[in-house]
């Protein structure tokens, strides 16, 4: 690339600048301290510890009343099963093998993030300040994966396969492009049988030659049949999966459906504000973007069928790994904007103060019944609502109000929200953690196993020196900062020169 921006510079090759490289490394430190592994991923931590004290084979146990999460993911337990068994030949404890798998997710996340900032230099022809605006704008300013990501899900490896196919899908994919892309198909199937639905409908944006597309359903359909082998050996007719299926009606499948896309609380538009972007969207790009929207779309029309899927969980965490499709309309839009008015780059801090409660607070999640209910609700948005939590317990205020759920619940500042991120977790535990009436009142076994694993730690810490709570809060927002700081970086150097113009690029690109 030798063509010169319009201030005279010369826009830097692939990875030249090391800033930019340090600015990742510097993000991926504090987040690779891991933490304990919860919901999804913990039921999987406990299938793996309960099939290694079975004395069934893997089938049997799969297809057992234990076991009936297996067949929905397999390589997610193949990934656990893998990690549990090097810890325990390391003989690492039970907490840190949770915190290495809880990493590992982290790791996936991140080096997502890392491929789409290659992808905007490589492929868009972006310069690093307009590509770093791009990527803290789409992950920071918003809930991005700091949610739904990092907080240890599958979704973390569908979003770095995701990201991969982002550089498979040229104006013209090749041989070996489409074989490799079949490869990434496949496992995205596997870690999430949905994901068809997005392939499918986004199958008209491949542009590839007769051979390539023959080497593409060739790859894909030995993978495919050998998928459907594997699931029907070891499938296990539970009704738990389909038992709301029954009762769902036309208005709580449309109900369902705008949560996910527009509510105020859930919706992907209010927490994934640059998707905003995309009324600018190029000409020559409206077409994928017509295509990949239909596959959102089907997407979220199949998860409202379900009422565990009802966007309850902000943003549509289900969704967002395919989101990262949109990343070459969204950054043409960018730049489109950005042209303009270099001014509007001063959004971005903006975004990410807004945002930050978001990314390092856990909300709680009890059993119904648990809590006294203070009747209904309606929930305010994710950053406002955050920032009232975070004030409140600056201040120690003895009760908060929350709305879980559309119902209303009084909870002390302690209770009220836990801390998402490692580090800032420790500090929280080193400071009593969850108030003895909550977790008699609101935790299971699993997580009256979580606190006294991190009694033990925090006894450890103390006895080396390390129990000061301070010390790991400072540590555990240093993310927090970094993102702050590196958006006004940012926003500074957008308006300090003009960025490279990306060229136009093949509406198929996904």
């Amino acid at each position: 690339m030798t063509a010169k921006d319009k201030s005279g510079g010369t826009p830097p090759r692939g990875l030249l600048s090391v800033r930019y490289i340090c600015f990742y490394a510097l993000l991926l430190i504090p987040f690779l301290s891991g933490g304990v592994v919860t919901g999804d991923e913990a039921l999987l931590l406990s299938l793996v510890r309960g099939f290694d004290a079975s004395t069934l084979s893997f089938g049997e146990y799969a297809r057992s009343a234990a076991g009936w999460y297996i067949p929905h993911h397999i390589l997610w337990f193949a990934i656990l099963y893998a990690t549990s068994h090097i810890a325990a030949f390391l003989h690492f404890n039970s907490l840190l093998t949770e915190a290495v798998i809880s990493a590992e997710t982290v790791a996936a996340a991140l080096g997502g993030i890392i491929l789409c900032y290659v992808f905007l230099l490589r492929r868009m022809k972006m310069t690093p300040a307009r590509s770093a605006w791009t990527v803290l704008a789409f992950f920071a300013a918003g809930y991005g994966v700091f949610t739904f990501c990092l907080g240890g899900v599958v979704e973390c490896y569908m979003f770095l396969v995701m990201s991969a196919r982002l550089f498979l899908l040229e104006p013209q994919t090749d041989s070996d492009q489409a074989r490799k892309l079949a490869i990434a198909d496949a496992i995205l199937i596997c870690l999430k049988a949905y994901s068809v639905i997005f392939l499918v409908m986004t199958l008209p944006l491949l542009r590839t030659s007769h051979q390539a597309r023959q080497t593409y359903f060739g790859w894909l359909g030995a993978l495919m049949a050998a998928l459907v082998a594997i699931k029907l050996w070891l499938w296990n007719p539970s009704p738990i999966y389909y038992a709301g299926l029954a009762n769902i009606s036309a208005a709580e499948l449309l109900s369902h459906f705008l949560q996910q896309i527009f509510s105020p609380w859930t919706g992907l538009v209010f927490c994934l504000p640059i998707l905003l972007v995309l009324f600018w969207v190029e000409r020559a790009r409206r077409r994928s973007l017509l295509f990949k929207a239909f596959g959102l779309a089907g997407c979220a029309a199949v998860f409202s069928l379900y009422d565990f899927f009802d966007g309850d969980i902000a943003g549509g965490r289900y969704i967002f790994p395919f989101l990262i499709s949109l990343l070459p309309e969204i950054a043409g839009a960018i730049s489109k904007l950005l042209d303009r008015d270099r001014r509007i780059a001063w959004l971005l801090p903006v975004g990410v103060l807004a945002f930050l409660p978001v990314t390092m607070l856990g909300f709680p999640f009890f059993p119904t019944g648990s809590i006294p209910d203070r009747g209904p609700c309606t929930p305010l948005h994710p950053a406002i609502y955050s920032w009232n939590i975070v004030m409140a317990k600056a201040v120690d205020k003895p009760e908060v109000e929350i709305c879980f759920h559309d119902h209303r619940y009084v909870m002390s500042s302690r209770d009220v929200a836990s801390p998402h991120l490692g580090l800032l977790r420790v500090g929280y535990l080193l400071e009593g953690g969850h108030s003895e009436s909550y977790r008699e009142a609101a935790h299971n076994a699993f997580q009256r196993q979580h606190d006294a694993q991190g009694e033990r730690l925090v006894t450890l810490l103390k006895s080396l020196g390390l129990g000061s709570p301070g010390l790991w809060l400072a540590m555990g927002l240093t993310p927090s900062a970094l993102l702050l700081l590196f958006s006004i970086i940012a926003a500074i150097k957008v308006n300090r020169r003009r960025a490279f113009p990306a060229p136009a690029i093949a509406d198929n690109l996904s």
